[in-house]
């Protein structure tokens, strides 16, 4: 392998901008079962919690404004492969209510796609709705 390629994709890297660094957008995994295990800063902070090690172990249903909206999202991933500009109404822990716009791909392993987790990202559509 040559030398330079690595040199000029370690430098394009760096000037294409990470989810979590581009304003608005969030990212956040929950298993397939629907349990979070990755969230960013900046997503932990939009759903009322202090950091994201708050929300990690929580299930995805505490989120979302209707709990059986996780089972969709999967039965749209399962149909299409991935799922993109889904309108989704979240709740925070206080329990305001907001719209994301996400974009979800489900990640499977082995020859047989057994899935493993979802991945999202997501921007927040309205500051908020009181109940």
């Amino acid at each position: 392998m040559n030398n330079k390629n690595i040199s000029s994709a370690k430098d394009e890297s760096k000037t294409s901008p990470d989810v979590q660094d581009v304003k608005g957008w969030y990212e956040y995994e929950p298993s397939y079962d629907g349990v979070i295990i990755h969230i960013n800063s900046a997503g932990a902070r939009l759903f009322g919690f202090a950091s994201p090690d708050d929300v990690i172990g929580k299930k995805i249903n505490e989120l979302y404004a209707h709990p059986f909206d996780h089972e969709k999202t999967l039965s749209m991933l399962f149909r299409d492969g991935q799922v993109n500009g889904f309108y989704t109404l979240m709740k925070t822990k206080s329990g305001k209510l907001f719209f994301i716009r996400q974009s979800s791909t489900l990640v499977t392993e082995g020859l047989y796609k057994c899935p493993l987790k979802v991945k999202n990202e997501f921007e927040s559509i309205q500051a908020s709705l009181s109940l």
